[in-house]
């Protein structure tokens, strides 16, 4: 990584780092989310209100997504950003994204394991080791 690119990164992970910190203060919204089992398949499904800042957990695995209905923005950590409008498929690469969600979002992560316990598949899925509003991780 060159150094333009190290600061660049840096300046990025404040950003984002303070983002967090200030939503961390803001009232908070529940989705809905929905859970689905198929052999060798868990489907961890959320409905995203309209007007809605979501700051994702990081996501530990490249995973399958299925965008239902909707339409939002999204950043990736490096600072990507691009509008996502449904009906659309597919690959999400590890790590956390942030969305703003222009239309309410139905929005389903696809992974393949036989686990069916929620809170088994959620540690393995996301990274709960920290406060990650609090944090900026």
């Amino acid at each position: 990584m060159s150094v333009v690119e190290t600061i660049t990164a840096s300046l990025l992970e404040a950003k984002i780092s303070n983002l967090c910190k200030v939503a961390k203060e803001q009232p908070q919204i529940k989705c809905e989310e929905k859970h689905h089992f198929g052999p060798n398949l868990y489907i961890k499904q959320v409905t995203m209100p309209t007007g809605t800042l979501i700051i994702g957990k990081h996501h530990r695995m490249e995973h399958l997504c299925n965008m239902v209905s909707g339409r939002m923005i999204v950043m990736d950590e490096q600072g990507n950003k691009k509008e996502l409008v449904a009906p659309m498929t597919f690959m999400a690469k590890p790590g956390r994204k942030i969305a703003y969600i222009i239309e309410t979002v139905v929005f389903q992560n696809i992974y393949s394991t036989p686990e069916t316990d929620i809170e088994k598949l959620e540690n393995m899925c996301v990274d709960n080791s920290k406060d990650f509003l609090l944090e900026g991780n």
